[in-house]
């Protein structure tokens, strides 16, 4: 198998929540127009403008010739970590053999992940401005407050935030009806595979545009659409288009069990995330799926076991057709969200308890993960000072209930003593 082949530049478009054009959700690189100083927007450009681009030609040369892409670092470096990416070779051969030489795929994708701006009712811990305009909102907020802080908050980057420009500002680049028609003829035509983030999609009015105008194409039948969802907003108006689906899919962005979701998730409330789900297996029907996407991380890593037996439970005892987990990923950035920041006597502690159960590979790759020191001692000191930095400043602006050292008080204990 190969080692750097993935069939994203084949049969994949990716829409950037600020409009931008990228190979996957995965990949950090925006992809560049011809003239390498404009990059491929979709308030300027359709997908067929960057399809077959410059750039693009050359990912699927370098990719044929076994050339890893710098835009699949993130992938690669999951593997070498022995974590599963979501890098695919499904159709390599095929792929390849309907490429040009010179690098031009002559069909259009059939695959599309589109994120409808950042308009989110959430302002999830590991989230940013980029994907949540009301977590830019709080982030600009606690910034007026003090100063300092956000000044120290856009310093630190990557380590703590992962977006601070345009804090507050909506992206809405699917506003103008030309852009909008263009996409959706796109999407109507073109592809069958489909996954429709946000921000919180169903807050946002041209998510049910969207079903509305590929029922009136009649291309709704040979669809496959996934729904990511922080199970917030259920609103019954677009399961009328459910059924016509070949097939439908909710990822429930659920990231523990009662107020450890509410706090990660803020501020969503527990019993309206229950009262979701049953929702949605009340209209399952033949079609219809609810996968439990959790974003691992460190403030939820210690429940992980706890969470897959929760959901195994509600799901009956099992997992089958109908309902599935997903590790959509460990979260990397920022980086004081990721598990591995942790001192590493807690670190150890939390996988001995997880080992105690078992689930499937992924599940056990991140408990070795654990074990794994990944820093210098100096940054896993910069991390951790940060990690309480930024979470006591943001639960004293929020007044929460309970927090991070109420509901964590093992590892905050770890935390004082390793920062000492």
């Amino acid at each position: 198998m190969s080692k750097v082949f993935c069939d994203k530049p084949f049969n994949h478009n990716y829409v950037h929540p600020n409009g931008k054009m990228r190979l996957c959700c995965t990949t950090v690189q925006d992809l560049p127009t011809d003239n390498n100083y404009n990059l491929f927007d979709a308030n300027k450009h359709t997908i067929e403008d960057y399809w077959n681009s410059n750039r693009m030609k050359e990912i699927r040369r370098k990719m044929i010739a076994g050339e890893k892409i710098r835009d699949c670092a993130r992938c690669y470096q999951q593997e070498e970590q022995g974590v599963e990416s979501l890098r695919s070779t499904n159709g390599m051969d095929d792929f390849i053999k309907k490429t040009d030489e010179d690098g031009t795929y002559q069909k259009n994708a059939t695959s599309m992940q589109i994120q409808l701006g950042n308009i989110c009712n959430l302002k999830c811990k590991m989230c940013s401005q980029m994907y949540s305009h009301m977590h830019g909102m709080e982030t600009r907020d606690i910034g007026e407050q003090d100063p300092e802080w956000l000044h120290w908050v856009k310093e630190q980057g990557a380590n703590v935030n992962n977006w601070t420009n345009e804090l507050g500002i909506k992206q809405e680049w699917y506003r103008s009806k030309e852009i909008k028609l263009k996409m959706f003829e796109h999407i109507s035509r073109n592809i069958t595979e489909l996954c429709v983030i946000g921000g919180e999609p169903t807050l946002i009015p041209e998510f049910y545009e969207l079903f509305e105008y590929c029922d009136q194409q009649g291309t709704l039948e040979g669809k496959n659409v996934t729904i990511v969802t922080n199970l917030t907003n259920t609103n019954p108006r677009f399961t009328k288009w459910l059924p016509k689906l070949k097939e439908w899919t909710i990822w429930a962005s659920v990231d523990g069990v009662g107020e450890r979701t509410e706090y990660i998730r803020y501020p969503s409330r527990w019993d309206k995330v229950l009262e979701s789900l049953e929702f949605y297996r009340s209209i399952l029907g033949t079609n219809g799926q609810i996968v439990l996407s959790p974003a691992v991380q460190l403030l939820n890593i210690d429940q992980l076991d706890d969470m897959v037996k929760w959901w195994i439970d509600w799901c009956g005892g099992e997992l089958n057709k109908q309902f599935g987990w997903t590790w959509l990923a460990t979260v990397w950035y920022p980086l004081i969200c990721n598990p591995n920041m942790a001192p590493r006597e807690w670190r150890l502690k939390v996988a001995d308890k997880l080992s105690e159960y078992k689930f499937d590979q992924n599940y056990e790759n991140i408990i070795k993960e654990l074990r794994r020191d990944q820093h210098t001692p100096e940054k896993y000191r910069e991390l951790q000072t940060a990690f309480i930095k930024y979470n006591d400043k943001q639960d004293q602006f929020r007044n929460v209930r309970k927090s991070w050292r109420q509901l964590l008080p093992d590892l905050e204990q770890s935390l004082t003593n390793s920062t000492k």
